[in-house]
């Protein structure tokens, strides 16, 4: 009976441990979840996925890369819609900071 008992957890952890997400499986899910924040406005939380990608999945280059061009995107959406509801000089700030990630995201599409 003792040898079960202590089997179960070693078995549990094996299971665990075999079905877990690689880092690229896990940083792909992320990128899909900040595309849909992003699609439906959700600014905030679009970007706090980004954020949290970079932070739990270090190794997952490619997502990291696409991640990057992403959280641009974000800001200038961000910024744009940001942009209807002020004037004057918050406008202007808005308005700067939307043109300067339009700018970097072109530059950055360039380079890949």
């Amino acid at each position: 009976m003792k040898k079960h008992i202590i089997l179960i957890p070693i078995i549990a952890a094996l299971l665990v441990a075999c079905t877990k997400d690689s880092p690229d499986e896990r940083a792909a899910a992320m990128l899909r979840e900040a595309r849909y924040a992003l699609h439906h406005h959700l600014w905030n939380e679009a970007r706090d996925t980004i954020y949290s990608l970079r932070k739990n999945c270090p190794t997952a280059i490619e997502a990291r890369k696409q991640a990057i061009l992403l959280l641009d995107s974000i800001e200038m959406n961000a910024a744009a819609d940001s942009l209807r509801l002020v004037t004057g000089e918050e406008w202007e700030r808005l308005n700067v900071k939307k043109q300067f990630f339009e700018r970097k995201l072109q530059e950055d599409l360039k380079k890949r």
